[in-house]
């Protein structure tokens, strides 16, 4: 076999521009996701909605916006800063059972918009769901789609159930 090329080559492979004898390339995300890398597009006929990740509302709680008390690092060793304009303000939190073992969550995005990151820790996510009005409680799936660095790791995991449809 002669490696030559990814996914960015697909474009290559379509205009006939690729060197001959190239013939074994990784295109993993490509073909999982149906990303054309080269143009940071999907290409035709492919899909990039195939893979969804589901987890679950273990803890649910409105709390203040900005937290109370001295502040220090957390697990990532990143430090936050409040705004005071959120004083006095509450939200609902609520944890999933996700965490970094399994996925960093920058490489997830929520279905639902009103969803935001939060924190992690080691094997849960925190979401902000604003005034929760979508109604969540704890037992319900929030829905997030995975980008091809999280499809990698949570395909790998042995800890997250993973079921075909």
């Amino acid at each position: 076999y002669v490696s030559g090329g990814s996914s960015v080559s697909i474009p290559l492979i379509f205009e006939k521009l690729l060197p001959h004898g190239i013939n074994h390339f990784r295109v993993g995300e490509t073909l999982f996701l149906g990303t054309d890398v080269y143009n940071d597009t999907t290409l035709p006929d492919m899909h990039n909605d195939v893979f969804m990740v589901y987890a679950e509302i273990i803890e649910l709680i409105e709390k203040p916006t900005v937290p109370m008390g001295e502040m220090g690092t957390n697990v990532e060793g990143h430090t936050f800063n409040f705004s005071n304009d959120e004083s006095g303000r509450t939200s609902f939190r609520a944890i999933l059972d996700l965490g970094l073992l399994d996925v960093e969550s920058n490489h997830l995005k929520p279905t639902d918009e009103s969803i935001s990151f939060v924190g992690s820790s080691s094997d849960m996510i925190v979401i902000d769901i604003g005034q929760n009005e979508r109604n969540y409680k704890t037992g319900d799936l929030i829905e997030l789609t995975p980008d091809y660095m999280g499809i990698l790791r949570i395909m790998n995991s042995r800890y997250i159930d993973k079921r075909l449809k």
